[in-house]
This record gives C-alpha cells, structure tokens and sequence, in this order.
C-alpha cells in the first residue's frame, strides 16, 4: 500500500515538472509581451475556486520561484560561482543553494509587496491576506523576466570582457525598462490613472523596496 502511494506521489511529481516545461515558458512569453493582459488574467484567476485557477500558466509565485532557480543555475554555470557574504547572518543566509534560492526570492518579493500595496492604497482598499493577494500576485509575474533578465546582465558584466560588457549593461537597462513599463502600463488600466501618476506610484514603491533591500544588505553585510 506505501509503495504504491509513493508511486502516485512520483507520477503526480513527474508529471508537474512536464507541465512546467509548458506553462512556464508560455506564463514567461505572455508576461514579457502582454503583461496588461496576464494582470487582468491575474485578476480573473483569483476569482475561481482554488483548484481552478492558472490552469493555463504557472501560477505567479511559483513562476517567480521557478526564475529564481534557474537565474541560480545561469550563475552556476559560470566558473566562479556564487558570491557570498563573509559574516555569521551572511553564512547563513547563503550556505546552500536552497538558503540562496529562498534568500533572493524574498528580496524580489519586497518589490511585489511595496508594489501591491501602493495599489491599494491607492484603490482606497483595506490591507489584508484576500486584498493583497491579487496585486503581489500581478507583481510576481512581472518580476519573472524581471529577475531572469537581471540575473542574465550581471552575469554577463561579471564574467565577460570587451564588448559582452557592454551588451551586459545594456540588457540591465532594458531590463530596468520593461518593468518599469509594464509596471506603470498595469498602474494605468487598474487603477485607471494618468501615465505620469502611474510613473510616480509605481517609481516610488520600487524606491522605497530599494531602501529596504539595501538596509537590509547593509544589516547581513556588517556595515557599520
């Protein structure tokens, strides 16, 4: 009886790992040229019931997850590694792959959160778990190619020389750009606000998890 359970568990396991290889690159195509239209997806979603909802594409937390782990394994692939941070919480926070990939995963997240309750705040809604969901869940599928693009530069800029530097730098910008147009695009059709307001919203609540990450930085780091 353990034996066939566990034969059911692999083929439920197996078979999500097939599924991924299919809907993770089309959530990742649709987000990166339709992120308006993956929102109001987001949106519609949310409102099935559990088990029904993002049959089409992964669902966002885990497509930001599943970006994490494989910007791990671009950074992997290069010869020297992964960088650490020579301090107790640092040690901590990056002695395994699965502390890394859970580390950088929440560091993303900040941007999801200040981003989704800038939205809020700004649809006069309450802050709690049912009106926060949607939102951070847009946000997740925007930081997907988000994340994979800047995970992609940086290596590039670390690891390659003369003019791969330069192409390096120049996917870290674009990279910059598409979120903060596909940001300020959704800002626009949700909230239904001018362009210039939706810069300043969505401007200010990536500032403001730009802070916190690199307070928090410092903190783990040990800078005094």
């Amino acid at each position: 009886m353990d034996f066939m359970r566990i034969l059911q568990s692999l083929e439920e396991f197996l078979y999500e790992i097939m599924g991924w290889l299919v809907f993770y690159p089309r959530a990742l195509w649709r987000t990166l040229t339709r992120p308006v239209a993956v929102a109001v997806y987001t949106g519609e979603q949310l409102k099935q019931p559990r088990d029904e909802q993002f049959t089409e594409m992964v669902s966002p937390p885990l497509m930001l997850i599943l970006t994490i782990v494989l910007a791990h394994l671009v950074e992997l692939g290069t010869r020297n590694g992964t960088s650490t941070i020579d301090t107790v919480l640092g040690k901590e926070l990056f002695s395994s792959e699965q502390t890394v990939i859970a580390t950088r995963s929440v560091v993303f997240c900040f941007f999801g959160l200040f981003g989704a309750m800038s939205m809020l705040r700004h649809q006069r809604q309450p802050t709690n778990r049912d009106s926060l969901r949607k939102p951070f869940y847009i946000h997740c599928y925007l930081l997907a190619p988000f994340a994979l693009g800047l995970a992609v530069a940086s290596t590039v800029m670390t690891f390659a020389k003369g003019s791969w530097i330069l192409l390096g730098g120049a996917l870290l910008l674009l990279s910059c750009l598409w979120y903060a147009w596909a940001q300020t695009a959704i800002y626009v059709r949700i909230l239904k606000i001018s362009w210039w307001k939706a810069v300043a919203t969505a401007s200010a609540a990536n500032l403001l998890a730009t802070g916190v990450i690199v307070g928090l930085y410092l903190v783990v780091a040990g800078v005094r």
